[in-house]
């Protein structure tokens, strides 16, 4: 089974929260790192509407006198208005409306906002995006059935209340009465902040969210994870008030072996040393070079020190490059375009061998990836959906 490990890392002079899950051999099967530093992601704010500016499809709210946001015109459709100042339909300068931190400012760049507003449940989201009752598309057809007759009984008010709710993968194997429990302690925090909102100020917090590395333990399905281990008292209280009240809380351990430091045994300096390398090597002695742009990112297949290539192996080492590829996506939370080079093949039938180990591997991904095509010139195209900031943006980010 796997095991999660949480634990501070400093890089770059900052400090960050290091979030690992490793299989039985422990291989690194998913990595994040957080900064230590309070986030005010998935925050909930009364905002005041500033300067609009169609040229570039957004707008300014502000949170706070001094803090602004920026949100795109297409996140601020149908907002929830607490005061709307012009009488006229639509957004206007001056409206108090709620939105919710999506992003973080970065260097010079202002926090993100929207006006879809998101309540994360321990297995569950509750959304003002749509008033839909989803479920996780990795839990069986017949569980999602049993799932959504479960919700029905409590939830019947979503469309009139204009809310929806998704249903997480980790609520595949739960029992039915922590489901139901679920949506309701998720649902009394969504309806508070409607309820305060109505009699709130502007630049009022109506929602702080939990941290980002419990919310990405609530987005793990514990059922695969043996442990839950840190070697930090102050994360272990942390996770352990989170977990304490769940079936599954004698998995948290607590390390403090004085012979080996977590970070040894789990080889944490070795893993970020190949995350953050722009070379990565192959068994076979062949290697990807990733370069990774604001919008793009390219991975080069080199052959450099890899054994005589004869066709077989050219396309050995492709197939290696294609499986590194697709995990070095995932652990580096790379997302947008992606442009693969891999070494030339002549034979057909092992471009498209290639081409379906590749998709293959993509498929594993818990974030959406997808195969696009193949240029003329060999290259092939990816796109990865974007949920979390990539490792580079985390720590080269001021």
């Amino acid at each position: 089974m796997d095991k999660a490990i949480f634990t501070y890392h400093e890089k770059n002079n900052k400090s960050f929260i290091l979030y690992g899950l490793l299989d039985e051999n422990r291989k690194y099967k998913d990595f994040q790192l957080f900064p230590a530093d309070d986030s005010i992601v998935n925050d909930i704010y009364v905002a005041r509407v500033g300067r609009i500016l169609k040229g570039i499809n957004g707008a300014f709210v502000n949170i706070s006198p001094k803090q602004s946001c920026y949100i795109s015109l297409n996140d601020l459709s149908d907002p929830v208005y607490v005061n709307k100042k012009s009488k006229k339909p639509g957004i206007h300068e001056g409206d108090e409306i709620l939105v919710q931190i999506v992003k973080d400012a970065i260097k010079t760049k202002e926090p993100v906002a929207s006006t879809k507003l998101c309540i994360f449940g321990d297995h569950m989201i509750i959304s003002t995006t749509d008033t839909s009752l989803g479920v996780s598309g990795k839990i069986n057809r017949l569980r999602a059935n049993e799932i959504k007759k479960v919700l029905d009984s409590v939830c019947k008010m979503h469309e009139a209340e204009n809310f929806g709710v998704v249903v997480r993968t980790s609520a595949a194997s739960i029992p039915d009465e922590q489901l139901i429990a679920d949506f309701k302690k998720t649902y009394s925090i969504f309806n508070a902040i409607m309820e305060k909102s109505a009699h709130s100020l502007v630049y009022t917090k109506l929602y702080q969210s939990s941290k980002d590395y419990i919310m990405k333990l609530k987005s793990l399905d514990m059922t695969g994870i043996e442990n839950v281990v840190t070697d930090q008292k102050e994360l272990y209280d942390n996770i352990y008030s989170y977990m304490s009240d769940s079936a599954i809380s004698n998995r948290l351990k607590l390390y403090d072996d004085s012979a080996i430091s977590l970070s040894s045994l789990y080889g944490i300096r070795s893993i970020m040393e190949n995350l953050t390398s722009r070379m990565v090597w192959l068994k076979s002695g062949a290697n990807i070079i990733i370069e990774q742009l604001e919008t793009l990112t390219f991975i080069d297949v080199n052959t450099s020190g890899s054994r005589s290539l004869k066709s077989n192996s050219i396309f050995s080492v492709n197939a290696e490059a294609a499986k590194e590829a697709a995990k070095q996506l995932k652990l580096r939370n790379i997302s947008g375009m992606i442009i693969i080079d891999f070494i030339n093949m002549k034979n057909p039938e092992e471009k498209n061998e290639l081409i379906k180990i590749l998709k293959e591997e993509i498929k594993k991904d818990c974030v959406t990836c997808t195969f696009i095509d193949i240029t003329k010139l060999g290259l092939v195209e990816l796109t990865r959906k974007k949920r979390y900031r990539s490792l580079k943006e985390i720590i080269y980010s001021t």
